[in-house]
C-alpha cells in the first residue's frame, strides 16, 4: 500500500523551526505517514531542523518546489535559466539533508500564467538542463520530479504524457513524472489510460480536489483515479494537497490563486482527507479483486 502524506501548506506557510515542529506534529497526530515540505528558498529550508522534527514525529518526508520568473530553466535568457538550475540544484541538497529522497514540483518552468506558447527550442533547453540536474540528483541520492500542471501555470509540461516524454528523453533513473489529480482533471483526455501507459515513470502523486478543498466535494473522479493507480501497480507516495487563504500568506495565496476560502480548519480537513483516501484505495482494491475473480466468458 502506498504511503499517504499531506502537503505542509495545509498547516503552515512559513518554514521556521516553530512551523516545522507544528506541521510535523499535526501531520503525525492526523495519522499520516509523511509530510511534503515546500522549498521556496533552499537557504531557508532548515534541513537539520526538519530532520529533527521528522524523527521526533516518526514521519518520513518528500519535498516540493516551484520555479519563479527570476529563476526559470525554460527561459531563453541564459541568466534566468542558470538561476533556475541553481535553485533546483540547491533544493536537491536541502532535500538530501532533510533525509528525504524525493523532490517533486514544477521544476520545468516558472509557475505562473504565460502569455504565449513555449517558443521553439524550449524543450531542448529544458532537456539539456534536466540531464545536468539528473547527474546532481543521482550523486546526492535524490530523485527529481517533473510535475505536469495545467495551462494556466505552465506552457511547457501540462499533461502526464508531456512529463513522461521529458523523463524518457533524458533517460535518467533519477528523473520521474509527478502527477496531480487537480491538474489532470483539467488537462487529461483519459486519466486512467494516461496513468496506465506511463506508470513506469510515475514517482509521486498529489491528490487534490478541483477547488482545492475537501476531497469528494468537487468534480474529480477519484474512484477512477485511485483504481488506475492500483491497477497499474503504483506503490510510491500519495500526498494530499489543498490550499486556503485561511492558512496561506498573501504572496503564496496569490501565487497559487488560492483566493477563495473553501476550508478553515486544517485538522478537520486533514483527518477527513486521510479517511477519504484510505476508503478510495480500499474500494479500488476491492473492485480490482472482484473483477479478477469474475469468470471469463468463452468465445463462442
Amino acid at each position: 500500500m502506498p504511503l499517504l502524506g499531506i502537503h505542509a501548506l495545509v498547516w503552515v506557510t512559513q518554514w521556521t523551526e516553530a512551523d516545522i515542529s507544528r506541521a510535523c506534529a499535526a501531520t503525525a497526530e492526523a495519522g499520516y505517514d509523511l509530510i511534503e515540505a515546500v522549498i521556496f528558498d533552499p537557504a531557508e529550508a532548515r534541513p537539520e531542523a526538519t530532520a529533527r522534527a521528522l524523527s521526533a514525529s516518526g514521519l518520513s518526508a518528500v519535498t516540493g518546489m516551484a520555479l519563479n520568473p527570476g529563476a526559470d530553466i525554460s527561459s531563453p535568457d541564459p541568466a534566468i535559466a542558470a538561476a533556475g538550475e541553481r535553485l533546483i540544484a540547491d533544493a536537491i541538497l536541502a532535500t538530501r539533508d532533510m533525509g528525504s529522497r524525493l523532490l517533486g514540483g514544477v521544476t520545468h518552468c516558472a509557475m505562473h500564467r504565460y502569455a504565449h506558447a513555449a517558443a521553439p527550442g524550449t524543450l531542448s533547453r529544458v532537456a539539456d538542463c534536466y540531464a545536468r540536474l539528473a547527474e546532481r540528483a543521482e550523486t546526492a541520492g535524490i530523485r527529481l520530479g517533473i510535475e505536469a500542471v495545467n495551462r494556466y501555470e505552465s506552457n511547457v509540461i501540462n499533461t502526464l504524457d508531456d512529463a513522461a516524454a521529458m523523463v524518457r528523453r533524458v533517460g535518467s533513473p533519477a528523473l520521474f513524472a509527478h502527477i496531480d489529480s487537480f491538474h489532470m482533471n483539467i488537462e487529461e483526455h483519459d486519466i486512467a489510460e494516461s496513468i496506465a501507459r506511463n506508470i513506469n515513470v510515475i514517482g509521486h502523486v498529489h491528490v487534490g480536489e478541483s477547488h482545492r478543498g475537501y476531497l469528494g466535494s468537487g468534480s474529480v473522479d477519484f474512484p477512477t483515479f485511485f483504481r488506475a493507480l492500483l491497477r497499474a501497480g503504483y506503490d510510491g507516495p500519495i500526498v494530499f494537497e489543498a490550499f486556503s487563504p485561511a492558512v496561506l500568506n498573501g504572496g503564496v495565496a496569490d501565487a497559487l490563486a488560492a483566493w477563495t476560502t473553501h476550508w478553515t480548519d486544517s485538522a478537520d480537513l486533514a483527518q477527513k482527507a486521510l479517511t477519504f483516501m484510505q476508503a478510495e484505495l480500499a474500494g479500488a482494491g476491492h473492485a480490482l479483486q472482484h473483477k479478477a475473480a469474475l469468470p471469463r466468458r468463452e468465445n463462442r
